[in-house]
């Protein structure tokens, strides 16, 4: 009666596997399944079973199997209908009189999930091959699996975990290369996810892997999001524990910010001082420079107003008139002498007393007054010298010391 064409050709293609099963529990399963079955002979009853696409989990200790339908629970909970202990227990249902049974994953028929697939999925007969039913079953296994799980704990799962995902990718981190800052103004280390875990809880140094690398991060390949499509125990178990300890890592958290935050005060308030610092050398240096500028502006003026003078006051000194080159005797010697004398007199430059002498001679010639040696010595003669130039002098000490000798 059950003319199931694509079950014959998914039989032909893996090369009948199912068509006489050996081992204790495959003949039980083959047994036990015809005993329920339309048709008498296995290879015909097989047929009539299909996946339903219902899975529960009961860990095997577990004596609480609630969750299964009441009709599953009073039947053989924990067991496939083989008689082999199981956790995962599959749904499988008989398409001729809606019998409803329970195997284990290790007894789902390849032709049970083909049925599943191509009747409840929708996937086309055109596309059963044996490498696609292969692929298929650990597939839709999984998928089963996943489904039950995310029906069972999915939303406790996935409000712990977005409210953990921020702060596990600032946490379950590891020191990477340092960088300078320039907020904080001091090299500090990337932080890098932290994807395998070291030790185990409790245990001195331990430090979790990062729950969202190992559950969905998009730079995990072998997230497990893709290859299981539900959390293992152990990512289970420590998005527990992380959950658990959240207010105690939003405190580490807040910390670390609050202590970057008051050395991002601290550099603020140390760029702030020194530029005030900066800004009170920068006024001081400009004050000294214009007390600088000020002093060297009033030196040359009195500079200019004693250069003005220079000549004036330097002849007075020395007893002669104001002289210009002109005042040489026709000598150019004594012209360029007298020009270099007066850029000296001028600039204030140091005159040596031979120079001094030769200016005077010049500018005075034959009227320069008598020497102080020539006064003296005429004063020792009985002689006056008052108002006498050297020459007059020189005749005068001539005269008395004739006047001398004649005595």
């Amino acid at each position: 009666m059950v003319e199931i064409n694509m079950g014959d050709i998914i039989a032909d293609a893996v090369g009948g596997r199912w068509d006489n099963p050996t081992g204790a529990y495959n003949i039980a399963l083959k047994e036990r399944l015809t005993a329920i079955s339309e048709a008498d002979t296995w290879l015909e009853a097989k047929k009539e079973w299909k996946a339903t696409g219902n899975v529960w989990y009961i860990p095997l200790k577990e004596t609480d199997v609630s969750v299964l339908p009441q009709h599953h629970a009073d039947d053989h909970p924990h067991y496939c209908i083989c008689g082999h202990i199981i956790a995962w227990h599959f749904e499988i249902q008989n398409t001729e009189n809606n019998t409803l049974e329970i195997v284990g994953s290790d007894h789902i028929g390849f032709w049970m999930i083909v049925r599943h697939l191509v009747e409840n999925k929708g996937i086309p007969e055109d596309m059963v091959t044996e490498e696609r039913v292969r692929e298929w079953i650990t597939e839709a296994v999984k998928s089963m699996k996943a489904e039950w799980w995310w029906r069972e704990h999915g939303e406790e799962f996935e409000e712990r975990f977005n409210a953990v995902k921020e702060l596990d990718l600032v946490i379950n981190t590891r020191d990477g290369a340092s960088y300078y800052d320039n907020e904080t103004e001091r090299y500090e280390n990337t932080l890098l996810i932290r994807k395998v875990g070291t030790g185990s809880f409790g245990e001195a140094g331990h430090k979790m892997a990062s729950i969202v690398w190992r559950w969905n991060h998009p730079d995990n390949t072998r997230a497990q999001i893709i290859t299981r499509g539900w959390p293992n125990p152990k990512l289970e178990t420590e998005l527990l524990i992380f959950h658990a300890n959240l207010a105690s890592h939003q405190r580490d958290f807040d910390l670390a910010t609050e202590k970057r935050l008051e050395r991002i005060a601290e550099v603020v308030e140390n760029n702030r001082q020194a530029a005030l610092e900066r800004a009170r050398r920068d006024a001081e240096r400009a004050a000294q420079n214009a007390i600088r500028r000020e002093q060297q502006r009033v030196a040359n003026e009195e500079r200019e107003a004693r250069r003005a003078t220079a000549l004036e006051r330097t002849c007075k000194e020395w007893g002669i008139p104001q002289f210009t080159a002109e005042d040489a005797s026709n000598n150019d010697w004594e012209e360029g002498f007298l020009n270099q004398m007066i850029a000296k007199i001028l600039n204030e430059s140091f005159i040596s007393t031979k120079q001094k002498s030769r200016t005077i001679k010049i500018v005075l010639g034959d009227k320069a007054p008598a020497t102080s040696k020539q006064i003296k010595y005429i004063g020792s003669l009985g002689g006056d010298a008052t108002g006498l130039t050297k020459i007059e002098a020189s005749s005068l000490i001539s005269e008395l010391l004739e006047a001398k000798n004649n005595e």
